[in-house]
């Protein structure tokens, strides 16, 4: 997720079921709006289907480089150092269904998620790249850091999510959605996190 732009403004893009959605504005009330319609229910779907909770990024422009060291990295040589999705994970991807987008390059974009996540974290870049967007609407919120968080934590709720990052354009949280725990897993794995908890 990436920062607000210089002009007070932010971007956010909003998947909800088979509709997507911008919103661009001032970033306490973008926020406010993208909370307030990922909680509601889509229309038509049935009464019994728990609200929906669509994926969401920042889109807003975000820097090109980032100082590690007293030199400067950009994006593409930050990627450059990223491993390969191990064969592992590959292979629990497979069972991953439900999307256009097969499970293997669905496991494959959490592991390289979840090392954006790793470099923001060390201080390489300022804000992960932006994943691709996925067919699915996400179920397991993965909160790697925000205040008043002391372990990595995967959200099954976003309104659980929501309370722990609060404002996405004024938080330091680094989190991601995903329609799986396992590629919730597989993003923890990728940032190098073993111990983490998973709260409703």
């Amino acid at each position: 997720m990436s920062r607000p732009d210089g002009e007070g403004e932010i971007e956010i893009k909003c998947k909800l079921g088979d509709l997507s959605i911008t919103v661009k504005g001032p970033p306490a009330s973008a926020t406010a709006f993208i909370k307030d319609i990922t909680a509601r229910q889509l229309p038509g779907s049935s009464s019994e289907r728990p609200p929906s909770e669509g994926s969401f990024d920042l889109v807003s422009e975000v820097d090109p480089v980032a100082s590690v060291s007293g030199r400067l990295e950009t994006r593409d040589q930050i990627a450059s150092t990223f491993a390969a999705c191990p064969a592992y994970l590959q292979k629990a991807g497979e069972k991953l269904c439900g999307s256009s987008t097969v499970g293997v390059e669905r496991a494959k974009r959490a592991w390289v998620a979840g090392q954006w996540a790793a470099a923001v974290v060390s201080g390489r870049v300022h804000s992960p790249n932006r994943s691709p967007q996925l067919d699915l609407r996400p179920r397991y919120y993965v909160v790697i850091r925000a205040e008043g968080l002391s372990t990595p934590t995967i959200f099954k709720s976003a309104r659980s999510y929501w309370a722990v990052v609060g404002e996405l354009a004024t938080s330091s949280s680094v989190s991601h959605a995903f329609p799986s725990e396992q590629e919730a897993r597989i993003y923890l794995a990728g940032a190098s996190i073993a111990d983490f908890d998973i709260s409703a």
